[in-house]
């Protein structure tokens, strides 16, 4: 058979490649029909359907609403209220302005005002935002003295920013700087998230009321304060009857607006978040503009614009007064399952009522979304000659009530597990009868209700999407575990860790669900029935293009961040940016960051002292090789604390602190900083980040049981038997994870890692005396003695309040509140626990770790590169970076800071900025000592034996310190340094 098939199909080879081509060509034209089929169905426009505008509360601001007895009915009349007529309380500001009433960011603000008539009202605030922070401003809203519903625990009100012109070098544009607006704006005040549609409705009595403003962080300026009820818009089929009648329906070409800048028909972007950036998107050579390789900004949004709340506005230029059908260019591709929702304002207001959530659908391509009823007809939209505005919200239409029953869902099943876990422990033993169903009452009657309620949830979320799949397959997985622990309530001793499994997976729902990605490349005002253009290139387009980029990689240089040509010029300094890693535990570096930081330079540095950067994204084991070859640059930044260290040891870096203007610069930072980078006297860096650790508490729980955040390591023994009767824990982390933590707890204890002073720091360790003893084996008695757990995931058992008490980095509190909303007001941070003092001053010490700017010895420009250096490390510059890296990154990527006035100009509120810079003025830091990863090592060694082995603590460690003192012998020789006898 196969010498048949061979012979039937091929006598030559000649034959058998004509017949290969042929086949090739045959199902390369019929893919290209396909294309244009495709494209033509896409020129059509993909209808965006307007969601319902059901009204989904929240429970407690249900039961506001119920026992008041709101019918939905909202009085004609207003009441504004005097803003002379307030009472500040608690440090807070207030100034009398032309306009308002300017008030600071620390206090509280409180009117009186009397009310004649009864009932329910919106309220509507005018306000200018005041220079702070990149934040949104937070107001904590009490009505009569009290806060009435959750959501008036955090009122945001906006800032508004416009990014520059989109310039260009060499061919690659160059991401513009964003610049906050400051103007008046007026807001009915709503629910952050944009879960209900509508604005909050608030009860006031007869007579006399007040309303008090607490702040949270952000000065504001307020112009108005109304109680009045927001106009409702009417319905299409109401309002364009009489719109046709007085406006003609626009029958002339397509207006393309361009969605990321000011060009074609839009004049002028705004947007209420710095985090919302244009985007560089090589995926479609039909986004304008386009290059398949170079740098070009073609879009906005895509991952930076899905939190609910977030608006981009455009001003647009049209000829012609009349009625315009719109479309968006653009993509939801990043959310399968999920369909983006914007509610659409036009001039400042809401058009119709079905604009208020309008559907984008997931593509995985470039798409014609077309504003449209659900039979496909587009909407027509009136715009007025002249200079229009048109406006998107991220909100989350029906996907609210989804929200809102999952969380409820989720609170009231993790509070059940709490419970389990109170009597059975963590790992509960099977063959123990605990009597959960006598114990908890209510357990079965939880779980049916909870049951109905995620399979009730599963059906509105395919109603919506209209197909089952990865959003639903978790709900449902929940919902048959309810099914079954209803049914056989003991059988939840054998499901306990799956049931925590299930709880934490639905508040990683939560998060991903009410994410609202959507990307744009423009909007399209069109005339009824008339062409768009094609969304998205075809296969031969595709195809070219890819070809093209994928060619590029081959001579595109991934490393150089700055132009090339700039490197050839003789007042060109070499500047590597090297990857800090996981190492010292910080923000790592990486190409994003890398084009900030050329912007940066482009913009200021070499305009104002004429020395051009070659920018490069170096690995951090390139340096050392690099330097040793004789190709080391001029200047690194990023370099992590240890090897900045070891090049300071082997003489490979600048002594700073004989450089001109060095005092200046170094008085910036805390000596603990300075330490890090220090070496026999000199000082070999510049801290750009640190790190350290901070007490986090899940202040619900702790207030719950009845236990204080502890001040002292005495006083979190005092709390163990509290948290253990709840079966609750306490986390600390181990000496692998956190190196610095042991020795941390040494300086506590008043005592020092190394002996010798001067240049003979680090001559022998001190780990042999009392208090480094006895920190030693107060720390590992943690884990021997009071059953510590050393190899746990604390942000998530924190989370689900396993471990509402812990040490952890202080920069997990950026990540907990992006990834962990469901208990965002329940936890806070705080100081270490620490050893009280004879005089009652407890020391609450950490060791910090850095991340520094050089200058290598082998630099022929080193005034150059000192300059450099200061302009990088000066507090404008990383306070300008530290911005844009978040408003590019999320706020979890808050920049780590070492400069404390940077600190103090970031993102944090009173509160959280008040303890992190509490707990960075007790830090310590420990210069270079030949040698000290010896030390590290072997108090790794040390630590797991004591508790993996139950090893004795003070014997242990007393065995490893010859160990310690004789590789810091035989360094100390190695650089010529003093040593012990």
């Amino acid at each position: 058979m196969y010498k048949f098939i061979r012979k039937g199909m091929g006598i030559s080879m000649k034959s058998k490649k004509s017949f290969i081509i042929l086949l090739i060509i045959t199902l390369l034209v019929i893919i290209a029909v396909i294309t244009l089929i495709l494209n033509k169905d896409h020129s059509k426009g993909m209808n965006a359907v307007p969601a319902s505008n059901a009204a989904v509360y929240d429970t407690s601001y249900k039961e506001y609403l119920d026992q008041n007895g709101y019918d939905g009915t909202i009085p004609d009349t207003g009441l504004q209220v005097e803003l002379e007529s307030f009472k500040a309380a608690n440090g807070m500001t207030a100034e009398k302005t032309d306009k308002g009433l300017k008030t600071g960011d620390i206090g509280s603000i409180t009117w009186t005002f009397e009310v004649q008539t009864e009932g329910f009202y919106n309220l509507q605030i005018g306000y200018i935002p005041q220079p702070g922070t990149t934040s949104d401003i937070q107001r904590r809203l009490l009505l009569n003295g009290e806060v009435c519903y959750d959501g008036l625990g955090q009122v945001a009100f906006k800032r508004f920013w416009n990014d520059g012109e989109i310039k260009s070098k060499n061919g690659n544009e160059i991401r513009p700087n964003t610049k906050e607006i400051y103007k008046e704006t007026k807001i009915y005040v709503e629910d952050s998230e944009r879960r209900t549609g509508e604005p909050y409705v608030f009860y006031l009595k007869k007579g006399i009321n007040t309303l008090t403003f607490e702040a949270i962080k952000e000065p504001v300026e307020f112009t108005s304060i109304i109680f009045q009820k927001a106009e409702k818009p009417a319905a299409y089929a109401d309002a364009i009857g009489q719109l046709k009648e007085q406006y003609p329906v626009y029958d002339g070409k397509n207006i393309i607006c361009q969605a990321e800048r000011a060009e074609g028909g839009t004049s002028y972007i705004e947007k209420n978040s710095s985090s919302i950036n244009i985007q560089k998107n090589y995926s479609d050579s039909l986004l304008y503009p386009y290059h398949p390789y170079k740098i070009k900004y073609n879009t906005i949004g895509a991952n930076n614009w899905k939190q609910p709340g977030s608006v981009i506005s455009w001003d647009i230029t049209v000829l012609k007064e009349g009625l315009y059908e719109l479309t968006f260019k653009g993509r939801q591709n990043l959310k399968r399952g999920v369909t983006s929702v914007r509610r659409l304002y036009i001039n400042g207001t809401v058009p119709y009522s079905e604009m208020k959530a309008i559907k984008f659908d997931y593509s995985s391509s470039m798409a014609n979304y077309t504003i449209a009823e659900s039979d496909g007809t587009p909407y027509l939209f009136y715009l007025k000659e002249g200079t229009n505005t048109i406006s998107l919200e991220c909100v989350m239409g029906d996907f609210g009530g989804i929200v809102n029953d999952v969380e409820e869902s989720m609170y009231r099943l993790n509070k059940l597990y709490l419970k389990v876990t109170q009597i059975t422990g963590q790992t509960p033993d099977k063959f123990i009868d605990y009597q959960i169903a006598k114990k908890i009452p209510d357990f079965q009657e939880i779980m049916t209700e909870e049951e109905a309620r995620l399979y009730q949830t599963i059906d509105n979320l395919v109603a919506i999407t209209g197909e089952k799949g990865e959003n639903t397959s978790l709900l449902e997985k929940m919902a048959v575990e309810a099914k079954g622990l209803s049914k056989k309530p003991e059988s939840v001793v054998e499901e306990v860790a799956q049931l925590k499994e299930n709880i934490s997976a639905l508040a990683t729902w939560l998060v991903n669900i009410s994410e609202m990605p959507l990307e744009l490349d423009s909007f399209i005002l069109s005339s009824p029935g008339g062409n768009l253009p094609r969304a998205k290139s075809s296969f031969f387009e595709s195809a070219y293009y890819g070809t093209i980029r994928f060619f590029s990689t081959f001579f595109a240089k991934i490393s150089q961040v700055s132009a090339k040509e700039d490197a050839a010029e003789d007042n060109t300094i070499k500047v590597w940016m090297v990857n800090a890693g996981t190492a010292a535990n910080v923000q790592s570096i990486g190409r994003e960051q890398a084009q900030i930081i050329q912007n940066l330079i482009d913009e200021k540095f070499t305009p104002e002292n004429n020395i051009n950067i070659d920018l490069q994204l170096i690995p951090v084991d390139v340096v050392l090789r690099a330097a040793l070859a004789g190709n080391s640059p001029d200047a690194v930044i990023g370099l992590n604390q240890a090897t900045l260290q070891d090049f300071a040891m082997r003489g490979a870096v600048v002594d700073l602190s004989k450089l001109d203007g060095f005092e200046e610069v170094a008085g910036k930072y805390y000596k603990s900083e300075m330490d890090t980078a220090s070496y026999l006297g000199g000082v070999y860096g510049i801290p750009e980040q640190a790190d350290f650790m901070m007490l986090f508490t899940r202040d619900d729980i702790l207030k719950a049981i009845g236990a204080k955040t502890p001040k002292t390591w005495d006083d979190v023994k005092a709390i163990l038997p509290v948290l253990k009767k709840n079966n609750y824990e306490f986390f600390l982390p181990n000496a692998q994870g956190a190196p610095n933590f042991y020795p941390s707890l040494v300086y506590q204890f008043g005592g020092n890692l190394y002996k010798g002073t001067g240049k003979d720091y680090g001559i022998a360790n001190a780990l042999g005396t009392d208090t480094a003893m006895e920190a030693f084996k107060t720390y590992t008695d943690f884990f021997t003695n009071y059953g510590f757990n050393p190899n746990v995931d604390f942000p998530t058992r924190f989370r689900t309040g396993e471990m509402p008490i812990g040490v952890i980095k202080y920069t997990t509190y950026c990540q907990l509140e992006v990834f962990a909303p469901e208990i965002k007001g329940l936890w806070s941070f705080t100081n270490l626990p620490g050893v009280e003092e004879k005089d009652g001053r407890v020391n609450d010490s950490y060791v910090i770790e850095t991340v520094n700017s050089a200058i290598l010895n082998t630099s022929k420009k080193k005034e150059a590169a000192w300059k450099f250096v200061k302009w990088w490390n000066d507090t404008e510059t990383q306070l300008q970076y530290a911005n844009t890296v978040e408003s590019v990154m999320g706020a979890s990527a808050r920049y780590p800071a070492a400069n404390p006035e940077v600190i103090k100009r970031l993102p944090w509120s009173n509160s959280e900025l008040a303890q992190i810079l509490s707990q960075m003025q007790s830090t310590v830091g420990i210069p270079a000592v030949p040698g000290n990863y010896m030390l590290t090592r072997m108090v790794l060694y040390s630590f797991n034996n004591v508790v993996a082995e139950g090893a004795n603590p003070r014997e242990t460690l007393y065995l490893n310190l010859k160990t310690i003192d004789k590789e810091l012998t035989s360094k100390r020789r190695e650089f010529h340094l003093s040593v012990g006898k």
